[in-house]
């Protein structure tokens, strides 16, 4: 299996313990056990000079933080890499799947944090003194089982007709891999800035990521193409499979959270969306899938989930309103399917 991953994570600032505005973004990528983390910030206004980063790893409900270094603040901004062994942050002891998130103190009482897990990110509970405490012995550092903090969505107990149609989407799912060569690793910026052919960013797209830009506004006939091309190579290259009982659907693959890395960076956001990542831990799987539409060809991301009332409102707040059951007879829908979103009409 390869050791290779890579995600990006939106920084927020936190004014008296809340979320305020967006401050840029993290990316962690991971390879051959080691680490690098590319810290973007902005819109730092305290008059510090220099930012303390932390990586952070949950014990009960405290947050206890890495130290990784210093960032350096200039006209309101700031950009820092930092390097390390991916099995021992820092040299904490502590590996990069066991890291919750970012915190980043500014000396003057602000704070700017983010979190990739499902966990709350309380600064009142953040400790950068617990290694001390460790140190003399006061407790050992051990990290307790994380629960998950996913919204709750009760869902009916199968009956014969609903059994069956799960059992059509567990198929689907095992269908078998042919990836052309293996896992594909995720582009990077630096990649698409190279590659003329499938360049995705324009002058503005890295500020319309940071701001959770959802591909709602037009966009130049240069990004649309660019656009039509990720989609389509990732279609290419990951597992084929085909939930679908009717012929609607041109073209659908099987997804995991990690391949939205792939996609254009104003999809980037989808990563951490609370109802696909409950969709994904539910089903193990999520889809992209090319369909044809009145307007022509259509895009989705697509979130495996039933057609129950609780979970309508759920999806529909986390902006996937429409739903594709798997199976469709006689004027009856399976409540089996998938809550989808449109991420590109060509």
């Amino acid at each position: 299996m390869s050791d290779y991953s890579r995600f990006v994570s939106y920084i927020y600032l936190y004014e008296n313990g809340i979320k305020t505005m967006n401050a840029g973004f993290v990316k962690v990528e991971s390879r051959n056990a080691q680490c690098r983390v590319s810290v973007s910030l902005k819109n730092v206004y305290s008059g510090s000079e220099y930012c303390k980063a932390y990586m952070f790893i949950r014990f009960g409900k405290e947050l206890r933080g890495i130290y990784l270094g210093n960032i350096r603040i200039k006209n309101h901004s700031g950009e820092w890499t930092f390097r390390t062994d991916t099995g021992n942050i820092a040299g904490s002891g502590y590996r990069l799947d066991q890291v919750s998130g970012m915190i980043i103190e500014d000396g003057q009482g602000k704070n700017y944090g983010t979190r990739w897990d499902h966990g709350e990110l309380d600064m009142s509970r953040f400790n950068t003194r617990w290694q001390q405490e460790v140190d003399l012995g006061v407790e050992a550092a051990q990290i307790p089982d994380i629960t998950e903090e996913l919204p709750k969505i009760e869902v009916p107990e199968p009956d014969g007709e609903m059994d069956k149609d799960l059992q059509m989407l567990k198929d689907a799912v095992k269908q078998p891999e042919n990836r052309q060569t293996g896992e594909i690793p995720l582009m990077t910026v630096e990649e698409m800035d190279e590659n003329e052919d499938e360049k995705q960013l324009g002058p503005g797209d890295m500020d319309m990521a940071v701001h959770g830009y959802t591909g709602e506004t037009a966009v130049s006939p240069e990004m649309d193409v660019g656009r039509l091309k990720n989609f389509e190579k990732i279609l290419d290259t990951c597992p084929r499979m085909y939930p679908f009982s009717d012929d609607a659907i041109e073209e659908c693959v099987r997804l995991e959270p990690q391949d939205i890395g792939r996609m254009p960076m104003d999809c980037w956001c989808y990563g951490s969306n609370s109802f696909l990542l409950h969709g994904y831990y539910s089903y193990r799987h999520l889809i992209l899938a090319r369909l044809q539409s009145g307007n022509g060809k259509a895009y989705i991301l697509g979130v495996p989930g039933t057609n129950h009332s609780q979970e309508a409102f759920m999806a529909n707040m986390f902006g996937f309103r429409t739903f594709k059951p798997i199976r469709e007879e006689k004027g009856e829908a399976s409540d089996f399917g998938y809550w989808y979103k449109s991420l590109m009409q060509a």
